[in-house]
């Protein structure tokens, strides 16, 4: 087990209603299947806030950073070095909160790319269908 896995077991254990999984080799915090915090490989965590709350932490403090995921800046996720510091814990538990408040986003299933085949089938079926019909009126 990675040290980043374990550290997200140690922080489950402190906040009630909050489940363990692991997401991109990442010890993620959830709620109802939702990650609201991971944890990093330097002992620090990203945690799902909303946008005010993260540009007063921003003021607030130099530690703490926006998370970056490539070129992209996450707007609702926030970096917080030595998220095991018992200081970090309501944060912890704000961000638990917050993602429990959202509304739950029903996923839709990704469509099949229908394959030649399957074009080549419907086709013939149509032309098939027609064809009769054709022959019928006739």
């Amino acid at each position: 087990m990675k040290r980043r896995q374990q550290l997200a077991i140690d922080l489950s254990r402190k906040i009630p209603d909050c489940m363990v999984g692991v997401d991109f080799g990442h010890g993620c915090l959830m709620v109802d299947n939702r990650i609201f915090a991971f944890t990093r490989s330097d002992e620090s965590a990203a945690l799902k806030l909303p946008e005010a709350r993260i540009a007063e932490l921003l003021a607030g403090d130099g530690e703490m950073y926006n998370l970056t995921m490539g070129q992209r800046t996450m707007r609702e996720w926030i970096v917080v070095p030595n998220i095991i510091a018992p200081a970090n814990l309501p944060l912890l538990i704000e961000a638990r909160a917050y993602l429990a408040s959202l509304p739950q986003e029903k996923r839709r299933k990704p469509t099949k790319k229908s394959s030649k085949k399957a074009v080549k089938k419907i086709a013939a079926k149509t032309a098939k269908k027609s064809t009769k019909k054709a022959t019928r009126t006739r």
